[in-house]
């Protein structure tokens, strides 16, 4: 199923999703050589394999015929040359899901996470005073909204680029309402950001997007 979901956003964005029914063999024919990519896909598991492919298809779906090279900076975050011009892009995955976010002349970041209880547990790693007060309200699925700020986090986290940054400290979310309020904290910086999110099935997917001014 090439195409689960193409979301096309303002200034030249769009996000592309995969939904992974096929098998390894087919992803890999699919694929083909329509992508020029340094690093080496060194990954064990069959699952991995699967949404790695996924991730470069939906590349391939976006740009059609066009030459795409696809490189990682010391940060292991992603670059992309559509035809020669400079793309930003994020990447995620999760179960059977695969995502992308490009644009030009933007930062990106895009996360997918399934729902699951068991972040109740590891929550206090990564929530601040503020947001668990954000969550102190009735009627809120914690699971649910806890799972969403941590996808935003994510989201915020690899806009940013460079993994210098603290969850809990440098990562803050003001409003769990759409679309989520972010702000990234640096000792240099103080980035004010918009997280917009989606349901699929039971993930969250979040993606935010900004101009390039950092």
């Amino acid at each position: 199923m090439p195409f689960f979901k193409h979301i096309t956003l303002p200034n030249e964005s769009q996000i592309g999703i995969w939904e992974i029914t096929e098998t390894l063999q087919t992803l890999i024919v699919q694929l083909g050589n329509s992508i020029e990519e340094p690093s080496k896909n060194n990954l064990k598991k069959e699952v991995h394999q699967l949404q790695w492919y996924a991730s470069r298809l939906l590349l391939k779906y976006l740009f059609n015929e066009a030459k795409i090279i696809l490189n990682k900076d010391e940060h292991n975050k992603p670059s992309l040359l559509i035809d020669g011009q400079p793309y930003a892009i994020s990447i995620t995955h999760a179960g059977k899901y695969a995502a992308v976010s490009v644009a030009r002349n933007r930062k990106l970041g895009i996360d997918l996470e399934k729902v699951d209880e068991r972040i109740l547990t590891v929550s206090h790693k990564f929530l601040n005073a503020q947001e668990i007060d954000l969550l102190n309200k009735n009627g809120i699925d914690q699971a649910i909204e806890i799972t969403k700020i941590w996808s935003a986090k994510e989201s915020m986290y690899k806009l940013y680029g460079k993994k210098s940054l603290d969850f809990k400290e440098n990562l803050l979310i003001q409003s769990i309402d759409k679309p989520l309020k972010g702000t990234i904290f640096t000792n240099d910086l103080q980035i004010e950001l918009d997280i917009d999110f989606i349901f699929i099935d039971d993930f969250i997917l979040t993606y935010a997007n900004r101009q390039s001014l950092f």
